[in-house]
């Protein structure tokens, strides 16, 4: 551990000594104060009460490379992952690089954009924002993320523009991604009044080995909306680490959609922070573990101010040999008066050797409030199972329309027709196996 700690300590100081120096601002000052905070805190381990259960030993051992090359893939491959659906705008990043020629924008009072570009244009809203949610990293490797990090997507919505198309976030890992970390940093900025749907997806053309490790700064001014909905549905083999970091303004409405049904290693963390009164952030989650797979989500909802609300609903689906580890937290300080949470967990067994980890927590200091937490872990019910074979249906089929049942709450929320569908057949698929 400790050479590899020295490994990536050389590999951050490289890269930063070789960023470009014809011009721009590529965030030296930032990225070298995350270097620093790399230094002090290091990997996670066990010993964290965060990471007690997500081990990292097997992503270290693969040995990533942090390195900036342009991916080979053929276009039509990456037009067939497009969503059928119209959108207002579509960014296209293909092994962590912006692809400009396959990324579209022709809404009006809505500017798309890479964050690379900002960087080489000195861009000082785009790079004054960086940070300002997420500071220089929480944990090793969100500090990683911004010491190296290469490119980005970055989305503005003008105050008072509601879009009516989504706006489309694809990301894709071809063949070329074999062995690398991909370093992507995200920026949304919803000015006041705006409402925004972003669809933000993450898949792989080839079943290759890489780690996705990624910093997302969501900031909503007075009154913005974004319906955000993310399916992470990467390689068998790869690695996934999101850290999502919301900032809501007064009035301000976050709902969140999340699906995790992929990649050997994954780990979401949402954090959420109430900035002003009358704030309202809804998370939802489903996630499928199965053979040779962990899936993670972590929240924390900080209720700071009074007259906020936050609801949070997570489902989990295991099978075979896959585990599970859910850590909602939310936070309500003694200054949050009149401030409404609501965290629930409930997982789903299909095997004995399925394992899960849950573990919902409030921490209340204030007394005018209304809130509660719980989490359930259980199998189908063998009654429900028996009922539908007596009415003529197969056993494999009849577990699937029970899970499918369970898993529909959380899928019936992504608006797109096309994410309904596809979690439906991958739910399927697992099922099945």
């Amino acid at each position: 551990m400790n050479q590899q700690f020295k490994d990536y300590s050389q590999v951050v100081s490289q890269y930063i000594g070789n960023l470009p120096n014809d011009g721009g601002d590529w965030l030296v000052a930032q990225r070298s104060s995350a270097a620093e905070r790399f230094t002090e805190l290091g990997f996670p381990h066990a010993k964290l009460e965060a990471w007690k259960y997500t081990g990292i030993e097997g992503l270290l051992k693969q040995g990533f490379e942090t390195l900036d090359k342009s991916p080979e893939f053929a276009e039509h491959a990456v037009l067939n992952q497009f969503l059928p659906e119209p959108v207002a705008g579509r960014l296209v990043f293909v092994d962590g690089v912006y692809q400009a020629d396959l990324s579209t924008c022709d809404a009006v009072g809505i500017t798309v954009g890479n964050l690379r570009s900002a960087m080489a244009a000195s861009d000082r809203t785009v790079l004054e924002a960086i940070g300002s949610l997420s500071g220089v990293g929480d944990h090793g490797f969100a500090a990683l993320n911004l010491a190296t990090v290469h490119d980005g997507a970055v989305i503005r919505v003008a105050a008072k523009t509601s879009l009516e198309q989504p706006v489309e976030l694809l990301h894709m890992a071809t063949k070329s991604a074999e062995g690398q970390a991909l370093r992507s940093r995200h920026l949304v900025m919803l000015e006041t009044g705006a409402s925004a749907n972003l669809i933000e997806r993450y898949v792989a053309l080839d079943g290759v080995a890489y780690f996705n490790n990624l910093v997302c700064e969501i900031s909503l001014a007075q009154g913005a909306r974004l319906t955000h909905q993310r399916v992470q549905h990467e390689s068998p083999k790869a690695y996934h680490l999101s850290d999502i970091h919301l900032g809501l303004q007064a009035d301000a409405r976050y709902h969140g959609i999340n699906a995790a049904v992929g990649a050997a290693w994954s780990r979401t963390v949402i954090h959420n922070r109430f900035l002003d009164r009358g704030a309202s952030c809804e998370l939802d989650g489903i996630y499928l573990a199965g053979d040779g797979q962990l899936t993670d989500f972590h929240l924390d909802v900080d209720h700071a101010v009074p007259h906020c609300d936050s609801r949070e609903s997570f489902k989990g689906i295991l099978h075979g040999a896959g585990k599970a580890v859910f850590d909602g937290l939310i936070q309500v300080r003694e200054q949050a008066q009149k401030s409404q949470a609501h965290l629930h967990n409930a997982n789903l067994m299909l095997s004995r050797q399925a394992e899960i980890d849950t573990k919902p927590q409030l921490v209340i200091l204030a007394d005018d409030v209304q809130c509660s937490h719980g989490t359930t872990v259980g199998q189908l019910d063998p009654q429900a199972v028996f009922y539908l074979r007596s009415r003529g249906i197969d056993e494999q089929l009849a577990r699937h329309l029970l899970c499918l049942g369970f898993a529909s709450e959380v899928i019936d929320r992504f608006e797109s027709e096309t994410l309904r569908l596809q979690l439906t057949e991958v739910i399927r698929q697992q099922v099945r196996g």
